[in-house]
C-alpha cells in the first residue's frame, strides 16, 4: 500500500511539475501514465488517481459531495471550497 501511495504521489508530481521534478521511482516507470495525463487537466488527473485508490470505493456515492459516514452507514454531504474554508459540512442523512 505504501508503494501505491508513493506511485500516486509521483504521478501527481509529474502532472503538476513535469518530468524534471524529484520522484520516488524512475521516470521510465511512468511512460504510459505520462501519455495518459497529456489528455487531462491537473484536476481531472488527480480525480483519476483518487478513483484508483482503495479508499475511494469505501463509502463512494454516485453523487458529488456525498460519502458514506463511518457511523451507522448514513450519508454525509459536504461542499468544497466555500468562503475560504476547505469544505463546508452540510449534514448527515
Amino acid at each position: 500500500m505504501e508503494e501505491k501511495a508513493a506511485r500516486a504521489y509521483d504521478q501527481a508530481a509529474l502532472k503538476y511539475w513535469g518530468p524534471s521534478t524529484h520522484i520516488n521511482f524512475p521516470l521510465e516507470n511512468y511512460q504510459n501514465q505520462l501519455e495518459e495525463m497529456k489528455n487531462m487537466t491537473r484536476q481531472e488527473y488527480v480525480a483519476h488517481l483518487r478513483r484508483k485508490s482503495s479508499g475511494f470505493s469505501r463509502g463512494a456515492s454516485m453523487y458529488r459531495g456525498v460519502t458514506r459516514h463511518h457511523q451507522h452507514g448514513r450519508w454525509q454531504a459536504r461542499i468544497g471550497r466555500v468562503a475560504g474554508n476547505k469544505d463546508l459540512y452540510l449534514g448527515t442523512f
